[in-house]
């Protein structure tokens, strides 16, 4: 399997390697843009919410259904980016790409939900859970680009990217003996892997309109809990998985 990508990937340079260079040898593109991220900070696991709430997934696990408790689902978070780009294309077919990114979380991630409570309480109790997550990247990819005519191109390109986030929790309870809340706050960095999908359509001959579809996959170390005043210490670890849906606009200089 990997011999068959690796043969289509050179192929594919090689044809573009082999297409006339009548175009301009150098591009340079500077954008702003806006996404979505489903799922973004993926189940929000932490030590915590496996040891006092029976969830070893985080927020996958913990929404529970009983009669005579009145809940609400705590749904994945869904995030809100905006950011701006910057390529530089050579010859027409090769890229770079650098960009920051920055979003948080704008959906999901509040509800109440049933858990168990041992001795001295030894019954079950509404929980009410909220999550949040914010974070910011600075992507570099290397691709291909194939134009189609004037009017529109499409490049593929990947590389990594520098990723940093704060993801904070908040879990309490008012109807057990002891009422409690229980907070958490992680921050941290990784260098998630990034494949970027784009699509450009020019409306005149240096504006162009774009749309992209960006894969990011990686996550930080364990990070430790940075809230301390609620007597409780939490391990998580932040991930950066997960695809973001991009629209934007670009503007074209073009240097012989």
């Amino acid at each position: 399997m990997k011999k068959k990508i690796f043969t289509s990937i050179s192929l594919t340079l090689f044809l573009c390697a082999g297409m006339p260079l009548s175009a301009e040898k150098l591009t340079f593109s500077a954008g702003i843009n806006a996404s979505f991220m489903p799922s973004m900070g993926g189940s929000l696991a932490t030590h915590s919410q496996e040891s006092y709430y029976q969830s070893s997934s985080g927020v996958d696990g913990i929404n529970r259904r009983m009669d005579g408790y009145k809940t609400s689902d705590i749904e994945r978070l869904t995030g809100a980016c905006f950011g701006f780009d910057f390529n530089i294309l050579f010859y027409d077919y090769f890229l770079l790409r650098t960009g920051f990114n920055y979003g948080r979380n704008v959906c999901g991630g509040k509800g109440k939900t049933v858990f168990y409570s041992p001795a001295p309480d030894d019954d079950y109790f509404i929980l009410e859970c909220e999550y949040s997550y914010r974070q910011y990247d600075i992507p570099l990819t290397a691709g291909v680009c194939i134009p189609f005519w004037n009017d529109a191109k499409i490049s593929v390109s990947c590389g990594a990217a520098y990723a940093n986030a704060l993801y904070k929790n908040k879990f309490e309870s008012e109807d057990t003996a002891v009422p409690f809340e229980r907070k958490g706050k992680f921050s941290g960095w990784g260098i998630p892997l990034v494949v970027m999908i784009q699509g450009d359509y020019f409306v005149n001959e240096k504006i162009a309109l774009t749309t992209k579809i960006s894969y990011y996959r990686g996550r930080s170390r364990l990070k430790k809990d940075k809230s301390d005043d609620d007597g409780d210490t939490d391990f998580a670890t932040l991930d950066f998985t997960g695809y973001k849906f991009n629209l934007g606009v670009s503007y074209y200089i073009f240097l012989k």
